[in-house]
């Protein structure tokens, strides 16, 4: 019989890292790592939101960093999504992981977001 104490495996806490690049005056990069959920999708809500308020601006994602995406993240692209498309602004996803294709393909919404393999191959 073992007199070590029982240990306890605390999950891991999510988290995701959002950084904006300024590929041109009319061109922002917005790169994803990390978990895309309940607890962090805010994260990449607040960062694409004052993005996606002009009609002149074209906002990448690269979400290759991803490694997980719940029905938050994805209602957080779709919400991006749709924002895009009122206020004139362009969306496109780069270089998706392949939990997020999985989830893009599963609820038909990689029909509807334009996805390309790098930056350079999103038009300007």
């Amino acid at each position: 019989m073992s007199s070590d104490p029982p240990t306890s495996h605390p999950r891991p806490a999510t988290a995701v890292d959002v950084q904006v690049r300024t590929l041109a005056p009319d061109r922002r990069l917005v790169t994803v790592r990390g978990q895309l959920d309940l607890h962090t999708a805010h994260g990449l809500a607040d960062a694409l939101e004052p993005l996606l308020g002009r009609n002149d601006q074209a906002v990448l994602v690269d979400l290759s960093g991803v490694t997980f995406l719940d029905s938050t993240g994805l209602t957080c692209l779709i919400t991006a999504y749709r924002t895009a498309r009122a206020t004139g602004a362009r969306l496109a996803l780069i270089a998706p992981s392949r939990p997020v294709r999985t989830m893009l393909q599963l609820t038909g919404v990689d029909q509807v977001l334009d996805t390309y393999p790098s930056p350079e191959a999103a038009p300007h």
